[in-house]
C-alpha cells in the first residue's frame, strides 16, 4: 500500500502535470484560433474549458488525499465540504464536457395558412469555434438532421465564435446535411467575415464564411427572398411546379455599427425587402439572428408574418446598452417586446401584436464554457 509521503508526491506530481497540460494545450488551441487583441481572454477561456476535462481526477485526489489526511489542509475539511467540492467539480463536468453532447428536439407546431404543411429544422447559435463544432458535435447534428423528416432546415446566423483559420474545414461536415439548407449572417458573423484581420491586414479566416457556404451547397439569404418549397418526394426529377411552392422565406439581416460605409446600401436593401415582403402573394417567414428584428419590419403587413430567430439574449444586452446611452425611446420600445413575449424561457413561439415569433433555443456556447440548457434542433411543423 503507498504511504501517505508517497501519495502526497504523486498527487503533487499529476496536479502539476495537468495543470502544464491544461496551460499548454490552451495555448496551442488559442494560436488555432488566430486571435490578434484578445489573446489572453481566449487563453483564459480554453484553460477553463478544458480544466473541465480533468475534473474527475481531481475529485479522486481529493477524496483519496482527504482519507489518507495527506496534508494538515486535506485534514481539515469535513465530509460535507469533500461532498460539497467533489459535487462542484461533478457539475462543472457535466455542463462543460456531458450537457453540450446531449443533442435533442423539440417539435412545435405553428399555423400560418399554408396550403399545405411545411417541415422545417430551426437550428440557432451554432457558435462553430473554441467550445462547440469538434467534429463530433458536427457528426452528430448532421445525422440527427439527415434523419428528419423535413423539408428543408433554416439556421438563424451566429455560426462563428473563435473560429480556426480553416473555415471549410471545419464546417466540412455540413456538406452532408440531405436537406436544403438556408442561412442568414448575425453582425458578429459579418465582423469576423470583413474585419477579423491581423495588424498587417492579412485575413485570419483563409475563407470568408460566404464563400464557405458556396461551397457547402447552403443557401445564404442575406437580405433577399427566395421560394420555400416542398421536396419532391419519390422523384428524380427537381423541378417544382408552382402549386409546390407553399411560402416566401426571406432573410432579414442587420449590419454592424461600425460599418459605416454601407450603412446607407443596408437601409435600401431592408426597405426594398420590406416592399417585397409586403406584396408577397404566399405566407411569408422571416429568417433573422435578432429576435428584436421585429420591430424594423413593415407596420402594415396583414397578416404579419412568421419571424423565426435565435439570440434572445441580445434584447436583453441591447435594452441595457440602449439605457446606458440614455435612447429612451430604443429602451422604452425594446422593453416592451420583452415584457411582452414569454421571454422568462427566452425560446418558443409567442405574439407579439399580430405577428408570432419563434426564438430558437440554440445549440452552440459562448462566453464561460459551460451550457445549463441542452443543445436543441426546433422542428416547426407550419401549417
Amino acid at each position: 500500500m503507498i504511504d501517505d509521503h508517497a501519495f502526497y508526491t504523486l498527487s503533487i506530481s499529476t496536479a502539476a502535470a495537468l495543470l502544464a497540460y491544461i496551460v499548454l494545450w490552451s495555448g496551442l488551441q488559442t494560436f488555432n484560433a488566430n486571435p490578434t487583441k484578445r489573446f489572453m481572454r481566449i487563453w483564459f477561456k480554453l484553460a477553463l474549458y478544458y480544466a473541465a476535462y480533468t475534473m474527475p481526477v481531481w475529485v479522486v485526489l481529493l477524496v483519496i488525499g482527504w482519507l489518507q489526511a495527506v496534508s494538515p489542509m486535506l485534514a481539515q475539511l469535513s465530509l460535507l465540504s469533500v461532498l460539497m467540492i467533489s459535487l462542484a467539480m461533478g457539475l462543472y463536468f457535466y455542463t462543460v464536457v456531458v450537457q453540450p453532447n446531449r443533442l435533442r428536439l423539440a417539435h412545435q407546431a405553428i399555423d400560418l395558412d399554408l396550403s399545405t404543411p411545411l417541415t422545417v429544422a430551426v437550428l440557432a447559435d451554432l457558435r462553430i469555434g473554441i467550445y462547440s463544432g469538434k467534429p463530433r458535435h458536427i457528426r452528430k447534428l448532421v445525422a440527427t438532421i439527415n434523419a428528419l423528416q423535413a423539408d428543408a432546415v433554416l439556421i438563424t446566423g451566429d455560426w462563428l465564435y473563435y473560429p480556426s483559420a480553416d473555415l471549410v474545414g471545419q464546417l466540412m461536415l455540413f456538406k452532408g446535411v440531405n436537406k436544403p439548407v438556408y442561412t442568414v449572417m448575425s453582425t458578429s458573423d459579418l465582423r469576423y467575415q470583413s474585419i477579423n484581420t491581423t495588424k498587417q491586414g492579412q485575413p485570419l479566416l483563409e475563407d470568408t464564411l460566404a464563400s464557405t457556404f458556396d461551397v457547402l451547397d447552403i443557401s445564404y439569404i442575406g437580405q433577399q427572398c427566395t421560394s420555400l418549397p416542398l421536396k419532391c418526394a419519390g422523384s428524380a426529377n427537381k423541378s417544382l411546379q408552382d402549386n409546390s411552392i407553399v411560402a416566401a422565406l426571406c432573410g432579414w439581416q442587420d449590419v454592424p455599427k461600425q460599418f459605416t460605409d454601407i450603412k446607407d446600401a443596408n437601409a435600401a436593401g431592408k426597405a426594398a425587402l420590406g416592399a417585397e415582403i409586403a406584396t408577397a402573394t404566399k405566407p411569408v417567414i422571416i429568417l433573422a439572428s435578432r429576435f428584436d428584428s421585429i420591430r424594423d419590419l413593415p407596420k402594415a403587413l396583414q397578416p404579419r408574418p412568421l419571424l423565426i430567430t435565435g439570440a434572445a439574449k441580445t434584447t436583453q444586452k441591447n435594452i441595457w446598452l440602449a439605457q446606458k446611452q440614455k435612447d429612451i425611446e430604443r429602451s422604452r420600445e425594446q422593453s416592451t417586446l420583452l415584457n411582452s413575449s414569454r421571454m422568462g424561457q427566452q425560446r418558443g413561439l409567442y405574439q407579439h401584436g399580430s405577428a408570432q415569433i419563434f426564438v430558437s433555443s440554440g445549440i452552440g456556447t459562448r462566453g464561460l464554457p459551460f451550457r445549463l440548457y441542452r443543445p436543441t434542433i426546433d422542428v416547426l411543423t407550419i401549417r
